[in-house]
């Protein structure tokens, strides 16, 4: 987090990747606050726990390196990927609902596939 939030002060980046101070801070708060509101709720509503620390922190680090505008997408193509990995073994009934899946792993998955789309993702939206 902290290598993530240092760089962003360092000019000579590529700008539409990494982001500057002010986004990659936000970035990194946006990130974590997620995934923790995310594990609150569902702690409140279910009564046990939904998902680790572990996956805010990361999410909160991936914020720090891509800024808050990476958050979405990646959030988007971490839970596609989860659901393509996860899918096939819920329908064969190897596994049920309630089966433990490590979202880590397709968070950073999501946030490579953010990193190869960026210049269509600005495209699209620009």
């Amino acid at each position: 987090m902290v290598v993530g939030f240092i760089k962003s002060f360092d000019p000579s980046l590529n700008r539409s990747i990494f982001p500057d101070y002010i986004h990659s801070l936000v970035g990194g708060v946006f990130g974590y606050s997620i995934i923790w509101l995310l594990i609150f709720f569902y702690k409140k509503f279910k009564n046990k726990d939904g998902m680790g620390l572990g996956d805010a922190k990361l999410l909160s680090a991936l914020g720090f390196w891509f800024g808050w505008i990476s958050i979405p997408f990646i959030l988007i193509f971490s839970s596609l990927t989860a659901l393509g990995f996860s899918l096939p073994s819920l329908i064969r009934k190897s596994k049920n609902l309630s089966t433990e899946i490590p979202f880590g792993p397709h968070l950073v998955i999501g946030c490579i596939i953010y990193i190869l789309s960026i210049d269509l993702i600005f495209k699209f939206l620009l």
